[in-house]
């Protein structure tokens, strides 16, 4: 099986964003994959989401494509009345009006291969451990005069901590729900899985923002069960492509394109998509 992964188009960013788009879905059109993984963060706006899908919803391409948004795609005008588990709820219709399948939903299977989904979040595991900061300055969610924007526009009504576990839980029980139904299982997070996957840099102002990356929770969870044998991810901007304890793990963004690449977006949109080959 050949499956085709990118995250964080953030088209709501840039206008380079909104334009990579169609060549993004030219490059996965001719990748000829058999399953198409989107790993969250298209954009807050719910229009902007919707017209995004739509045009991968023209894709031509006979296969299955998954989904599980980011947390850029739940965030709300907290003034608004919204929750983010109720944009979470509009997210899933618009992705069946789309034919994407969300993962956050339920697990889907294909050819023996289990998917597993959720968007993850972030308990401070990941914090840098040698400035030992507390846990009520993270919860400030900003240092140095640059503010994490999820203390702005999510909006959970619960502690961060009780959202991670939250989702690690719903996550152990979809790999419960499939695991003897299938050969393999991919697990598919936005937020990242393992601490190994950042870079620290022993600076404060930088390391600081690695606390709200992920959980080591969900890291945890996939190394439990021998079954599962990649997880992909978004969230990091970074491209990311290892092994961990026998796992390959994997997380291929577009990121912020604050100018146009200077090499052009065909090239670009060819570089952001990633396909993994699953081989006994």
């Amino acid at each position: 099986m050949k499956i085709g992964l990118v995250s964080d188009l953030h088209t709501d960013a840039t206008e380079a964003n909104k334009e990579l788009i169609p060549f993004l879905i030219s490059v996965i059109e001719d990748a000829e994959v058999d399953a198409f993984i989107l790993a969250g963060d298209i954009s807050a706006s719910l229009t902007e989401f919707y017209d995004i899908l739509d045009q991968f919803n023209n894709i031509k391409l006979e296969c299955p494509k998954l989904f599980v948004p980011g947390n850029h795609d739940i965030w709300v005008n907290k003034d608004g009345g919204m929750t983010s588990t109720q944009k979470c709820g509009i997210i899933s219709e618009i992705c069946q009006d789309h034919d994407f399948h969300s993962l956050i939903d339920k697990p889907y299977i294909r050819d023996n291969v289990g998917f597993c989904g959720t968007i993850g979040w972030y308990d401070y595991s990941f914090a840098p451990k040698e400035f030992n900061l507390s846990i009520e300055q993270y919860e400030k969610k900003q240092f140095n005069g640059r503010i994490w924007n999820d203390k702005r526009f999510a909006n959970w009504e619960d502690t961060d901590q009780a959202i991670a576990k939250k989702f690690e839980k719903h996550l152990t029980s979809q790999i419960v729900s499939i695991v003897d139904k299938v050969e393999r299982i991919v697990v598919v997070s936005h937020h990242v899985p393992f601490r190994q996957c950042m870079q620290y840099r022993g600076v404060l102002s930088n390391d600081y923002f690695h606390a709200f990356m992920g959980s080591k929770g969900i890291g945890e969870i996939c190394l439990k069960e021998s079954l599962i044998t990649h997880v992909f991810f978004g969230h990091l901007h970074e491209t990311v492509d290892q092994v961990i304890n026998n796992l390959r793990v994997v997380c291929s963004p577009v990121g912020y394109l604050h100018e146009f690449p200077q090499d052009g977006l065909q090239t670009y949109a060819e570089r952001s998509l990633t396909c993994i080959c699953l081989t006994d």
